[in-house]
């Protein structure tokens, strides 16, 4: 006997086993992607929300008790401080990321971090000179997360590819 030669009813299974894992790792990339659409979404939203409102400034809403409760607003400078530090890390940790190829997190917290800057500048009263640098920051981040997305996604496309060649 030359070589092993697999039934046909074997390589049909293989094949239609392939085909399966194969849809489903890209059925689970779709989920991945429209989820981290939808915040991008969510993000631009409540961008526009606050946009409409830049000029409220949330401390001077508040009651005196609740003002006093709270202490004099932060400086903008330390908002700034705490907004770059955040820009810094997430991305780092993106490019880290990017750089091991490793699968994509999409975490609602993301969202949470980048809008809540919107409040603290709020609260200083100063969020109508910093509302475009929050959104511009927000906006550049979920376009290195869709950059991280595309990316492993297109190296999941070309190991797919491989593999089905090889059998």
């Amino acid at each position: 006997m030359i070589g092993h030669i697999k039934p046909e009813t074997e390589i049909s299974r293989h094949a239609t086993r392939l085909a399966s894992r194969k849809r489903k790792k890209v059925q689970a990339l779709y989920v991945l992607s429209r989820r981290s659409l939808w915040e991008i979404l969510l993000f631009l939203l409540l961008s526009i929300g606050v946009f409409s409102f830049r000029e409220f400034d949330l401390f001077a809403a508040a009651s005196e008790p609740v003002r006093q409760l709270l202490g004099y607003p932060p400086p903008a400078i330390l908002i700034n401080i705490a907004l770059a530090t955040y820009l810094f890390s997430a991305v780092t940790i993106l490019l880290v990321r990017m750089a091991n190829v490793t699968r994509p997190e999409q975490k609602w917290t993301q969202l949470g971090y980048r809008t809540v800057f919107y409040l603290f500048y709020s609260f200083s009263g100063t969020l109508s000179s910093h509302f475009i640098a929050v959104f511009s920051i927000g906006m550049l981040l979920y376009a290195l997360e869709q950059g991280h997305l595309w990316l492993y996604t297109q190296k999941l496309v070309r190991r797919e590819q491989e593999l089905l060649s090889e059998s």
